[in-house]
């Protein structure tokens, strides 16, 4: 019989309270008039950006008013002197977090006392969660059910790409500490945020009631159990996807089943039965390309037999081969000798070519139409909203009118396109064998392209129908005759889709 895993450290054992609105309004209140903000921290600290937590100076950090306070206890989440806490903070304070839960004794050095729980300011709202190390800072045991920190690289990547525009149901599944519903619940009817653990419904609960959110709704449970009978018109997810075999740590929030994809698959397969024509599904998630079988392939296949009533969009972040991934020291730092060695073997199983990290965006119908599928490579500037809209584009080139749509279109060159020409050397010299056209920007794209299309492109200032383009393409003879013109209308849809005109 195997042994049974270790409890963690006693710094994790106590949870924030769910107290009354009375409570959560003076609460929000007491980090309100100390400037407990990002931009208050920033400024304290000397530095412009909050990504991670920051180690308190040698010593502790001195309190000299309410905002140094509120950051040695719920910031650097160390020991703190009880007395000195309370004489910098307003009368109450302290009592107060008692009563929420928030202040630990145990195990404390005499006349300290430490938080139960982490609250950080992160894009513009409070969020209670884990702390990230134990109060005296040395290497602890952490709760299998631990709730993510929400101020790393990947919770802000994953912000970025969060739809803004209204929906009137949203799902947030995996919520966790309930980041993803508290942004946007200003533009959502109502938010139905779910987690499998207790202990991050826990969390999720105090920091909608922290914010003062009556449009959302916090349930337990795995997957979709929880809102069974409901439909959303929006889905966001921020899966886990490290194989359980690889870390073996038992961790919630990082461990995605066997292959480290069943969390999303298992996501993407509940989209029939839970989103509404015309809704969209939107997650960040690290997944693989397999031999034969991209990952925007096998999206269609999770999606089941009617797949075909879905658009699926993929805006890469990276894309790497297994030995690209291993040959990057902060990966290879993360895990164990054993840990690479599964990895190893869990490629050559699922015949893995690429480990590729980015953004998905599904679209139910909502009424028939061409089905589209997308994978462009995020570019400088990229934002989800990019991605959105180019789903929108390619679902006008798709229309039944769309090429005389297109030819009416007035398009306009963008200012960063470059051309590269390319030479070879042959017996008569330098000879152009092609040319490139370069666009930087959201989707940094390349296009291999004849001369004629190097001078039809620094045309398009506005003021000509992309039907007067062809027109004078064809009198100029930059173009032969014969090239129909419903052609030359879909270039144009391409074009704008790679981000070389805009229309």
């Amino acid at each position: 019989m195997a042994a049974a895993p270790a409890p963690p450290s006693p710094w994790f054992s106590k949870s924030p309270q769910l107290g009354t609105d009375e409570e959560f309004a003076r609460l929000r209140r007491l980090f309100e008039e100390a400037n407990y903000t990002v931009e208050g921290i920033c400024t304290r600290f000397g530095t412009t950006e909050l990504t991670g937590f920051a180690d308190p100076p040698p010593g502790g950090r001195p309190m000299n008013d309410a905002l140094d306070a509120l950051i040695a206890f719920f910031f650097d989440c160390g020991f703190v002197e009880e007395t000195r806490l309370a004489v910098t903070l307003p009368r109450g304070a302290l009592e107060l977090f008692d009563s929420l839960g928030l202040i630990s004794r145990d195990s404390a050095p005499e006349g300290t006392i430490y938080t139960s729980a982490a609250i950080l300011p992160v894009f513009g709202v409070l969020t209670a969660c884990d702390r990230s190390a134990a109060p005296d800072r040395k290497p602890c045991r952490y709760p299998g059910d631990i709730v993510y920190p929400p101020v790393y690289d990947t919770t802000h990547r994953f912000r970025a790409e969060l739809p803004t525009a209204k929906c009137d149901a949203m799902l947030d599944l995996g919520t966790g500490t309930g980041i993803a519903a508290l942004l946007c619940a200003p533009t959502a009817g109502h938010i139905w945020a779910s987690d499998i653990t207790p202990r991050s419904q826990r969390f999720a609960e105090f920091n909608r009631r922290l914010a003062g959110l009556n449009n959302v709704t916090v349930v337990q449970g795995d997957m979709y159990a929880p809102v069974e009978g409901l439909t959303f018109d929006r889905i966001v997810t921020h899966p886990p996807y490290v194989s359980a075999r690889i870390r073996k740590q038992g961790m919630v929030f990082a461990e995605a089943g066997d292959d480290g994809e069943q969390i999303i698959r298992r996501a993407i397969e509940g989209v029939p039965r839970f989103l509404r024509p015309g809704g969209r599904f939107h997650s960040l998630q690290a997944a693989t390309d397999r031999e034969a079988e991209p990952f925007e392939q096998r999206v269609r296949k999770w999606l089941g037999p009617g797949n075909q009533e879905f658009d699926v969009m993929l805006a890469v972040h990276s894309r790497r081969s297994p030995l690209e991934f291993l040959g990057n020291p902060q990966i290879r730092s993360q895990f164990t000798l054993e840990g690479i060695r599964e990895w190893v073997k869990l490629w050559e199983e699922t015949q893995t070519q690429y480990m590729v990290y980015a953004a998905l965006l599904i679209e139910r119908h909502d009424k028939p139409r061409p089905t589209l599928t997308q994978r462009v490579q995020k570019g400088e500037g990229y934002t989800g909203r990019e991605l959105e809209w180019l789903l929108d584009w390619l679902k006008q080139t798709v229309r039944p009118d769309h090429v005389e749509m297109l030819l009416n279109c007035r398009p306009i060159a963008r200012p960063e396109n470059e051309v590269c020409e390319m030479r070879r050397l042959t017996d008569d010299g330098f000879q152009t064998e092609r040319f490139s056209l370069e666009i930087p920007g959201p989707f940094g794209s390349q296009l291999n392209c004849e001369q004629w299309l190097t001078e039809v492109v620094p045309l398009c200032d506005g003021t000509r129908t992309w039907r007067e383009q062809f027109e004078h393409a064809v009198s100029a003879q930059l173009i032969r005759p014969d090239v129909p013109i419903d052609a030359f209308a879909r270039l144009l849809g391409m074009l704008v889709a790679i981000g070389a005109l805009k229309v």
